[in-house]
């Protein structure tokens, strides 16, 4: 199913994350601290340019590459993976599909060779699901753009160098055609970072509201040209699902071994605990989801590589078949993840409740991948619709 250079890919960052990441993680997520350290590794590694072509700085592995690295990252930790997912999908993927070539070489280029941390800012205090009410307001001043307005749980937006920014250039039209994506840069005038949400789980990522206040960017920083930045968010949202759906896959693998690995050797009335049916069932029912999120997650990933990364070469069908697709495995693979954590976490018994163990750590991570990158009522409707549209 995989190249020589993917399984040598897997093999590499299954024992980067072991060597690097495993040792820091308890730590990371007790101070509840952003691993610096390990970041940097992980960009000297080039794993936050993985999908992204050798030209502009990446390993140029594609979205099954990145599939990849996700999912291994997955196994052992979800906020590494959660900042690179967040440089990577949602910041250097809409620079791939929609920079100029001079936006390519002056943001995408660093970023892909870890030189430059990217976030993306498209969710405010009064749009969530309804990412296109945007209140942020870009107005236009001669050449320039004027931007004002309030950005929430923005992963990496404590530390990154610079943000895509979701504005509303013109509020009547709504969604398509009145939001513009900005390229702003830490240190611009009037951009500052405002509070870090304390939250359940991901301890070791930067969930910041991003304040501007007559922040005036040039012509330069306009992504994808001005009205077309839902386009561009959405666009990149297909690319995070589909990784998000491997690193869930990561993470349920985890969770099966744990699991077996602990009814094996817990014995309850002169057997262990394996043994004993209702575990049995259970162990088998995450095999099984394990199974088919495989499949799904690396054919939405391969699919993705067939239609390359010129979005104006996209028909209409293949863009909307991508974007089901990405769905379907964001919703199942979050959920079938979450299923899998609590029942593994079921199966450790109290030991599972103690915080601090592996599992504890991984059903409080798991939680938010029904949350962020579209909540999954909002891929059902992006599902049915399509389906009502389209047909099956």
């Amino acid at each position: 199913m995989f190249t020589p250079e993917q399984d040598a890919l897997r093999e590499a960052v299954r024992a980067f994350a072991q060597k690097e990441i495993v040792p820091v993680v308890g730590e990371m997520d007790e101070k509840e601290q952003f691993p610096a350290a390990t970041v940097a590794r992980m960009q000297q590694e080039g794993y936050f340019g993985v999908p992204i072509p050798e030209e502009y700085g990446g390993l140029g592995m594609g979205k099954v590459g990145y599939s990849i690295l996700a999912e291994e990252l997955g196994r052992v930790d979800g906020s590494h993976v959660a900042i690179v997912a967040a440089h990577t999908s949602l910041g250097a993927t809409p620079l791939l599909y929609y920079g100029t070539e001079e936006q390519k070489q002056r943001w995408l280029i660093p970023a892909a060779q870890g030189k430059r941390l990217l976030a993306f800012s498209l969710t405010e205090p009064g749009s969530g699901s309804d990412s296109g009410a945007l209140k942020t307001s870009a107005v236009p001043k001669g050449s320039s753009w004027v931007l004002n307005g309030t950005k929430l749980y923005v992963t990496n937006g404590n530390e990154a160098h610079t943000v895509l920014i979701m504005a509303a250039n013109d509020v009547k039209k709504g969604p398509h055609g009145g939001i513009t994506t900005f390229l702003v840069d830490k240190g611009t005038p009037g951009f500052r970072v405002g509070r870090c949400e304390k939250k359940m789980g991901l301890h070791g990522t930067s969930t910041a509201e991003l304040i501007l206040e007559d922040v005036e960017v040039g012509p330069e920083s306009v992504l994808g040209g001005v009205g077309m930045g839902f386009r561009a968010a959405m666009t990149a949202l297909d690319v995070g699902r589909v990784s998000l759906g491997a690193a869930s896959l990561g993470g349920m693998q985890t969770a099966l071994q744990q699991a077996l690995s602990f009814a094996q050797n817990r014995t309850q009335f002169g057997l262990p605990i394996s043994e004993y049916e209702a575990i049995q069932f259970k162990l088998a029912d995450i095999e099984m989801h394990i199974q088919a999120l495989r499949y799904m997650v690396y054919h939405a990933a391969a699919h993705q590589d067939a239609m390359g990364h010129d979005p104006t070469k996209w028909s209409h069908a293949e863009r909307e078949k991508k974007t089901r697709e990405a769905a379907v495995v964001k919703c199942l693979g979050s959920e079938w993840a979450s299923e899998a954590i609590d029942e593994a976490l079921q199966i450790h018994g109290g030991l599972g409740y103690i915080r601090g163990t592996p599992i504890e750590r991984a059903y409080r991570d798991a939680r938010i991948s029904e949350i962020f990158e579209g909540t999954n009522e909002i891929q059902r409707v992006v599902i049915a619709r399509d389906l009502i549209a389209r047909g099956p």
